[in-house]
């Protein structure tokens, strides 16, 4: 007979068997999931309790992507399924969290044979599988059995690149530092290569490219180097920079560089003044003669001016299009002035003041808008424009003001606006609005207003609530705007939401919707509505393709002007497309085809409604050239519908057309030409052909040619006429007009004494700033400035050719200088009668002060080597610590001035003496006060005394 204790001690035995035997699968069991043979058991160091043995099972596994949530549904081990209490304890490891209670109880024999949890995956959960949790069944007389849940995260790619802080200036024919910074805010390690889109000419000094490796939420700076070349115009340039993953374009930013050429910048810098005579003719073979006289440019350093009037008229619609061909267009007298500040206009002029009171009132008087930090203040003051065959104008007043304080924006806008004509608008308006910040960085915006129109009034109000983020936007506005589009309103009442998502390194979501209902004098209903949704997905860099869905509704109802007139008429039309876009350096292709039907119903007053429903389906194409010497394009339209009958009607286009096409044989001249074929419904054809040369002359001057032959044209015979048309124009720039301002020199300050002696050249190009006021040195130098005179006048150092610095910040003239590096050689003096002293001097600090005390620190650029990387010309006097050093030393005097000619300076050398190392032995004294007072008061004895030596 075996004894109780004697079958304890077997079936320990037997369990360390087994846990010897299982201990190598715990490993496999996260490895392989699915095996249900995946087996783990634990043993205490003795038997003395069932509860001491732990056993792993097979492990749950489930994907998820970080900041989510998992729902997992645990097993009930089979050896537990019999047990009348079984308790759970559920533990997290990691950032992963549990929702709801970690330990429960229940009994298996009631049926419950799984358990649900909820898992939080952390929003920094690397991709990969993870062990998120472990679950523990207790029971009685049963070991504890673990199961592990593991989380398969899901991969996030996003990286983000941002341009550098601070703007980007460059002169031509010197180098430019780019820097920019690579972001990676996905869950994998990502390897990219940065590639640079440069303008034409400029070059990369990096020979080799380097591969970036960037670990989750690392932030990596980069800084490239880039040549400029010496013939880019002053202006902006364009750096399109890629961070992209084998051909996986991962992020991608435009960064914009100033440029600046002092062989472009002088005294001829102003507005561009230009004068055109232009004729064409029209269908009737008629002449129709127009003058233009346009300014645009620099008028005063910030100041900008846009200007032009004209004389004559064109009859018909051919002269008019052979008048824009040739770019002559016919306009009152305007002139607009626009800086950073502000910008002022006279003439034909328009704005918009909000939602509720006022938008797109357009006539001739002033425009003033002002513009701050933290205020902004719009005035308008002008007659509307009067109607064909009238003389009747109205007053159109109105006044806009903003104010930022803090977080929050207030606005409070005033308005009599009118206008004359048959559908005449008027409103006169007062409202106020406020702009705060809203959840998920999105800005809400609301604006409450009195309008009082010709049908009456009433309480006008907007709301908006959009949030602007580098890759999407949300937009979400509704009006109420009582008088509608007959009181300067887009509509009586206005619903619009727009999303635009990015949300994957490939695909972006589009997404749009609307309603507005609206009354005028003509109509008393309009209703519209509609809807469109665009996915888009990119196959490599160049290559998207997308699918985009969509509807329109508008429905109108006519106004009763006699009895029995009026009526109703509608249009419904649905679309489904698809279309794809490409690109190869300069060359490009758009194609697009849509599926769909157009519904559209007509109501005459007391009659029946009319229902016509017809296919409408179409297939575009756009391929083509396009860089600076011109743009080649092929055009291809096919658009097919269905009359009642069922007869299907098909309309073609094809066609070929190029602009400004440099002729390089012909040296300077552009060409321009269309050729079209339209296939109208039914037997219906048309052709346009058209032809036009621009010829630069001498001297600013120009002719232009243009002739075109279009079906849409006839003359009163009914044939189809060539128009002719051709404009000679000049153009001249003009210096700028010089305000009361300062004005000096950027000079070359070769002997660095800050002063401008005879000889020194000027710097042209140069940018010097006065607060918000810029200006730019002309070829010799000389520059003039707006601005504050209290405030100094500063160089932007960004602005200069590569070496050389501004010498400070003053009034007049200013110098800069070359800076060049100069080193500093040390050398450690042995002590006499001992070898050589071993000092290391990486810790050695060398000052160099110039006259002004200013400081440059030198850096310890070898064991022995200090070396200043960058000195203005001038001279200097050096200072020493070396006090972080392990040996006591001093500098040997006298200490030599460094002096910096503006080439490369030769290193000088320095001496450091140890110092000196007495040991004395004082006499034999009673008190330690004799001792003091015959220590030695002098470092330099002529004789030692007796008992000491000097080493």
């Amino acid at each position: 007979m075996i004894t109780t204790p004697r079958v304890s001690v077997l079936l320990g035995i037997i369990l360390c068997a087994l846990a010897s035997s299982a201990g190598a699968q715990s490993s496999a069991a996260l490895a392989q999931p699915g095996s249900a043979s995946s087996l783990t058991v634990a043993t205490a160091s003795g038997p003395d309790s069932v509860r001491d043995i732990e056993i792993t099972t097979a492990s749950t596994t489930v994907s998820g992507a970080p900041r989510s949530y998992q729902v997992v549904s645990i097993p009930v081990p089979d050896a537990l399924t019999k047990s009348p209490a079984v308790d759970v304890e559920i533990i997290p490891h990691g950032e992963f969290t549990i929702l709801g209670p970690r330990k429960r109880s229940f009994d298996a024999r009631k049926g419950q044979l799984r358990i649900a949890l909820t898992i939080g995956i952390p929003a920094n959960a690397i991709a990969g599988r993870m062990v998120a949790a472990e679950v523990r069944f207790y029971a009685p007389g049963s070991p504890v059995m673990i199961e592990a849940i593991a989380i398969d995260v899901m991969l996030v790619r996003k990286i983000v690149l941002r341009a550098g802080a601070g703007p980007l200036n460059a002169q031509a024919g010197n180098d430019v530092i780019l820097p920019f910074e690579i972001a990676n805010s996905g869950n994998a390690v990502e390897t990219v290569n940065a590639d640079l889109a440069l303008p034409t000419g400029w070059a990369s000094r990096e020979i080799h490219q380097s591969t970036l490796v960037v670990q989750p939420g690392e932030t990596v700076k980069r800084r490239v180097r880039l040549k400029v070349p010496s013939l880019s115009p002053t202006g902006s340039s364009f750096i399109q920079v890629s961070l992209r993953t084998g051909r996986d374009t991962l992020a991608s930013e435009t960064m914009t560089v100033e440029v600046f050429n002092s062989s472009s910048i002088g005294r001829e810098a102003g507005p561009l003044i230009t004068t055109a005579v232009s004729q064409a003719t029209d269908e009737s073979g008629h002449a129709n003669r127009l003058l233009t006289l346009s300014a645009n440019g620099a008028l005063y350093d910030s100041v900008r001016i846009d200007a032009r009037i004209s004389q004559g008229a064109a009859l018909g619609g051919a002269a008019s299009n052979a008048f824009a061909h040739l770019g002559s267009y016919q306009s009152s007298a305007s002139v607009t002035l626009s800086a950073p500040s502000g910008q002022l206009s006279f003439g034909n002029t328009g704005t918009s003041f909000s939602d509720v009171t006022g938008l797109y009132p357009y006539g001739q008087g002033a425009l003033l808008h002002l513009q701050h930090p933290d205020w902004s203040l719009l005035t308008l003051g002008a007659l509307s424009l009067p109607q064909v065959g009238s003389t009747q104008r109205k007053p159109m007043l109105g006044l806009r003001a903003e104010r930022q304080l803090g977080l929050t924006q207030l606005s409070a806008s005033v308005s009599h606006l009118a206008d004359a004509g048959s559908a005449a608008r008027q409103l006169d308006a007062l409202g106020v609005g406020a702009a705060v910040p809203a959840i998920f960085g999105s800005t809400f915006k609301a604006e409450i207003a009195e309008r009082r129109f010709a049908a009456g009034s009433g309480i006008g109000w907007s709301s908006e609530l959009v949030r602007l983020a580098p890759e999407s936007n949300e937009q979400l506005r509704v009006t109420h705007a009582p008088g509608g589009s007959d009181a300067f309103a887009r509509a009586t009442n206005e619903v619009i939401a727009n999303v635009s998502e990015r949300l994957s390194s490939r695909v972006s979501l589009s997404a749009s919707a609307w309603r507005t209902t609206d009354a005028t004098s003509v109509f008393s209903g309009l209703k519209s509505n509609g809807f469109s949704l665009r996915p888009q997905y990119t196959l490599f860099g160049s290559t998207t393709i997308a699918v985009e869905g969509r509807s329109y509704l508008f429905d109108a109802t006519s106004r009763q002007v006699t009895p029995g007139s009026g009526g109703a008429f509608g249009s419904r039309e649905h679309q489904l497309g698809f279309s794809a876009s490409t690109y190869l350096r300069q060359y490009y292709l758009n194609s697009s085809a849509y599926l769909g039907n157009v519904t559209r119903t007509v109501s005459p007053f007391g009659l029946s409604t009319v229902t016509d429903r017809t296919p409408r389906n179409y297939w575009t194409t756009n391929a083509g050239w396009s860089g600076p010497a011109g743009v080649l394009e092929l055009q291809m339209r096919i658009e097919q519908t269905r009359d009642r009958g069922g007869f299907v009607n098909q309309q073609s286009l094809f066609g070929v057309r190029g602009e400004q096409v440099v002729l390089p044989w012909f040296g300077g001249v552009r060409a321009e030409g269309e050729l079209q074929r339209i296939n109208g419904f039914g037997d219906e054809t048309s052709a346009i052909m058209r032809a036009g040369l621009a010829i630069p002359l001498m001297n600013g001057l120009a002719l232009k040619i243009d002739t075109e032959r279009n079906s849409i044209f006839h003359s009163a015979s009914g044939r189809v006429p060539w128009i002719f048309g051709v404009r000679f124009e000049h153009t001249l720039t003009v210096p700028m007009v010089r305000m009361p301002g300062s004005s000096g020199y950027v000079f070359q300050d070769l002997n660095g004494n800050r002063r401008r002696d005879e000889g020194e050249p000027g710097v042209p190009g140069a940018i010097v700033r006065r607060g918000s006021e810029t200006s730019v040195a002309d070829a010799s130098g000389k520059y003039r400035v707006a601005g504050d005179v209290r405030k100094p006048i500063a160089i932007d150092e960004a602005s200069l050719p590569d070496g050389w610095s501004a010498t400070g910040a003053g009034r007049g003239d200013l110098g800069v200088t070359l800076s060049t590096s100069a080193e500093i050689e040390l050398a450690v003096a042995p002590r006499s009668g001992i070898a050589s002293v071993q000092v290391d001097l990486t810790k050695a600090h060398i000052i160099a002060r110039d006259t002004a005390g200013r400081e440059w620190a030198a850096l310890m650029s070898g064991p022995t080597t200090a070396t200043f990387q960058s000195l203005p010309v001038g001279t200097y006097k050096l200072e020493f610590d070396l006090s972080e050093l392990s040996e006591p030393l001093v500098p040997r005097g006298p200490i030599p001035l460094l002096i910096v000619s503006g080439k490369d300076s030769k290193s000088i050398m320095i001496t450091l003496d140890p110092r000196p190392i007495r040991m004395w032995t004082p006499p034999a004294t009673r008190g330690g006060s004799d001792q003091r007072k015959n220590a030695p008061s002098t470092d330099k004895p002529a004789t030692p005394p007796a008992g000491e030596s000097r080493s």
